[in-house]
């Protein structure tokens, strides 16, 4: 992975190969600063394989090509996945605390307190996780994942586990505090990618192929006008990449 000077904040271009499988065959993603950049497919085309990819993880597979990361801070990525990964053992204000914690540094409780203000548990900050609903625990790990101040966001389909009330929530919630956030996030969910996204891309045919967004800015009614125009388009798309995967 390499750090250098240009207008995307993320920059990966090449070829993804898993079992001597080409899932991703020459494709390109340029992700730019403070935009919300979601990637949609089916189970199995790569989506998470990618955000590991990105991220620097291991993946299952080799990959053949670049990835540009264009971020001068230290703590490059934060990592939200359906798993909410709360540790049991530990209250809810710790939890927050995480990464202070793994990386021996002096806990910011403050910071920690006013972050679970902004997602409504400041109250419960002493209790352990299995007293939390699954909504609560996912805001929880919102607010571990703001407490690292990283400029960029990676999220593998986050809010896939909650009942749709909570969804909705968690999804604004979401949207509203990570605002100034570069985030990039993957979904089997159109509805979810339509309400959110800055930029839309599809996993289509081994390659990202980018869709169509309604004009108007996230957050998305599924109730204005041309929603369900888009909705419908975005289906068939999906539908089509599934077939010829």
């Amino acid at each position: 992975m390499s750090f250098m000077k240009n207008k995307h904040v993320i920059s990966v271009e090449g070829s993804l190969i898993i079992e001597d499988k080409n899932l991703l065959n020459n494709f390109s993603l340029r992700v730019n600063k403070g935009t919300w950049t979601t990637i949609l497919g089916q189970s199995g085309v790569g989506k998470s394989t990618l955000l590991k990819l990105i991220a620097g993880l291991k993946i299952p597979g080799k990959f053949n090509g670049n990835v540009n990361i264009n971020n001068i801070n230290k703590r490059t990525f934060s990592w939200m996945s359906q798993d909410d990964l709360l540790l049991p053992w530990m209250n809810i204000i710790r939890n927050v605390c995480l990464g202070q914690i793994l990386r021996n540094e002096k806990l910011d409780y403050r910071k920690a307190e006013k972050l679970l203000q902004k997602v409504k548990l400041k109250n419960l900050s002493t209790q352990l996780p299995e007293t939390l609903s699954e909504g609560m625990r996912q805001r929880v790990a919102l607010a571990r994942t703001l407490m690292e101040e990283t400029e960029i966001v990676l999220m593998d389909e986050p809010f896939s586990s909650l009942d749709y009330v909570t969804r909705s929530y968690i999804q604004s919630l979401s949207r509203e505090l990570l605002k100034n956030k570069t985030v990039i996030m993957v979904t089997h969910d159109p509805t979810e990618a339509l309400i959110l996204s800055n930029n839309l891309l599809l996993i289509e045919n081994k390659r990202l192929t980018e869709l169509k967004l309604p004009n108007s800015e996230p957050i998305r009614s599924i109730n204005q006008n041309n929603f369900s125009k888009y909705y419908e388009k975005t289906i068939k798309k999906l539908q089509q990449a599934h077939i010829e995967s």
